[in-house]
């Protein structure tokens, strides 16, 4: 009887220490992943519009970005200028992109960075701006060839996240490139809506309602 009742006290203390020991281990356990910030990816393509020294276009193109922080993400990009009239371009970029406020579903940022921006005019009928004309000379010029122009660029601007859901966004924004050569500089305004979609397992948006 005292063989039973030993039994029957320990395998109660064994039961309460169990339960115990599952609660203390329930209350250390860290949160589920999907509360923890961790870094996410994103694709847009965009389009608009762009302004330079007697030339006005229309624009589109692509970029990829990289989350690393709630509010700080890098994005390298590029996008095609038609200018008409036998001239068009081709700028890419990588840039940083700081969030002025936290997640939400307008969230206003700035943007900064450096890249290259690849000009192209058709010798004949195409209205070549100053800081291009300067660099070539006539002799030797081939009629009906084009020519082409490779320099660097630093690029800022700023615009707006509009989160439509956790997933997808629209992002408006303007961009000045700063075109630069031989101590000269050249100047491209670009207008452009993004249509992104964010890769994400975790709340770096938030789920509008």
């Amino acid at each position: 009887m005292k063989r039973k009742c030993w039994w029957s006290s320990a395998l109660i203390v064994l039961v309460v220490a169990t339960a115990a020991t599952a609660q203390t281990t329930q209350r250390i356990q860290p949160p589920p992943s999907t509360t923890m910030w961790q870094h996410g990816s994103t694709l847009n393509l965009f389009g608009g519009a762009a302004s330079a020294p007697s030339h006005r276009g229309a624009i589109g193109g692509g970029a990829f970005g990289w989350e690393l922080k709630p509010r700080f993400a890098v994005e390298g990009s590029g996008e095609w200028m038609e200018w008409g009239a036998g001239s068009h371009a081709f700028a890419a970029a990588i840039t940083v992109q700081t969030g002025l406020a936290g997640p939400r579903p307008l969230m206003p940022f700035l943007t900064g960075g450096i890249g290259l921006y690849r000009a192209s005019f058709a010798r004949i009928g195409s209205a070549m701006p100053a800081f291009y004309a300067r660099r070539i000379t006539t002799d030797g010029m081939a009629m009906g060839t084009t020519a082409t122009f490779t320099d660097p660029t630093v690029v800022f601007g700023g615009g707006v996240n509009a989160f439509l859901s956790r997933h997808w966004a629209i992002r408006p924004d303007v961009r000045e490139m700063v075109v630069l050569r031989n101590s000269r500089s050249y100047f491209v305004t670009a207008f452009a809506i993004h249509v992104a979609y964010h890769f994400e397992d975790h709340p770096v948006t938030p789920k509008v309602r």
